[in-house]
């Protein structure tokens, strides 16, 4: 009999999150540093970017864990 091994779309959503998380901490990283300009944001010193982006990356990884496609048993055919 042939075997299929199906892969979860949980297992994708995982894959985007991680990206989205990695590129939102990246964007965010130059917000830590004391600023220089003079412009005020509201709240700007809770760096939600670097939050976001941190929640996103962790988020991800438990999805790839959760539904890692080596852990999965192959569906049959029948």
């Amino acid at each position: 009999m042939h075997e299929k091994h199906s892969l979860s779309i949980w297992f994708f959503a995982g894959v985007l999150l991680v990206i989205y998380g990695i590129i939102i901490l990246i964007a965010n990283i130059p917000a830590l540093s004391p600023s220089s300009t003079k412009t005020h944001v509201i709240l700007e010193q809770l760096h939600s970017g670097v939050w976001w982006g941190g929640l996103l990356l962790l988020l991800g990884i438990v999805f790839l864990v959760l539904h890692w496609p080596a852990k999965r048993p192959p569906v049959s055919d029948e």
